[in-house]
């Protein structure tokens, strides 16, 4: 199949119009699933409320932690679970790539007028997100409740990109382990352990040792994801510097990840080889 002739400005309204579709696609099993999304939901509300009970105990025996108060460890705690449960709902596609290819699957998406990697992402919505994504934008607004923070449209508008880079730049660390699986048979041995290493992001990160903190800043950038924005929010005048590191790194990031995505995919070999 030949795809269209379109300019820039076409293919973008494509791929968005597309991508409409498998949300709207997505949509509608959380609808024909009731029980399954009922249940997530309330997974998601006990997974992060024990969280909270646990930072509740803490802050029982200690006024601050690291010289954060409660109310903003809880912000932190909802702006990264937030942003975890974005990347799960809708950008999940580095768990599903190995079973693409062993199925078969990746060789039918290779013929199609559109790119393998927008397929992949397009079908890879996660149904567990969602009760983690509505449980984390509550704990948000609960702790922004009580805490001395001064909301404008920018700031708003900040916590939504915020939100986004975050979940590119865990999709872009995992894709990029993922794509290893063009040339390694099974790679979610160390998926799934480097997406662990998110939920230390959720804490403020001077309580780690320096070799954590690093690893989570400079080699595997979840904390400019997650806490860093969170900082920013709360002590703007300490951290104003991440009012423009975290999309840039979001950018930079996805766009290596992009560039080892397609030298994987030029040197796939199909199953049928």
């Amino acid at each position: 199949m030949i795809a269209p002739q379109r300019n820039g400005v076409q293919q973008a309204a494509y791929l968005i119009g597309m991508y409409g579709q498998y949300l709207k696609i997505y949509f509608k099993t959380l609808v024909e699933y009731r029980a399954d999304t009922l249940i997530a939901l309330i997974a998601g509300i006990i997974a992060q409320g024990s969280t909270l009970v646990f930072l509740s105990i803490i802050f029982q025996r200690i006024p601050k932690l690291a010289d954060w108060s409660f109310y903003e460890l809880v912000f932190i705690f909802g702006l990264a679970a937030t942003g975890k449960a974005l990347n799960q709902t809708l950008f999940n596609a580095p768990f599903s790539l190995t079973s693409l290819i062993r199925r078969g699957q990746l060789d039918v998406m290779m013929i199609r007028p559109v790119g393998v990697l927008f397929q992949t992402i397009g079908g890879s919505q996660e149904l567990n997100g969602v009760g983690q994504l509505v449980t984390g934008i509550a704990i948000m607004g609960f702790a922004a409740a009580h805490l001395d923070m001064h909301w404008s449209v920018g700031m708003v508008l900040y916590v939504i990109i915020a939100l986004i880079s975050s979940a590119v730049i865990q999709f872009a660390v995992l894709l990029t382990i993922s794509v290893l699986t063009f040339w390694v048979q099974e790679i979610r041995s160390v998926i799934y352990p480097v997406n662990w290493l998110y939920d230390f992001t959720r804490y403020p990160l001077e309580i780690f040792h320096p070799l954590l903190r690093g690893l989570l800043t400079y080699l595997i950038p979840y904390a400019i994801g997650s806490f860093f924005p969170a900082a920013f929010l709360l002590r703007p005048e300490q951290y104003g510097w991440a009012l423009w590191v975290v999309p840039a790194t979001a950018v930079v990031v996805m766009s290596i990840t992009y560039c080892i995505w397609s030298f994987g995919i030029k040197r796939y070999s199909s199953v049928a080889g």
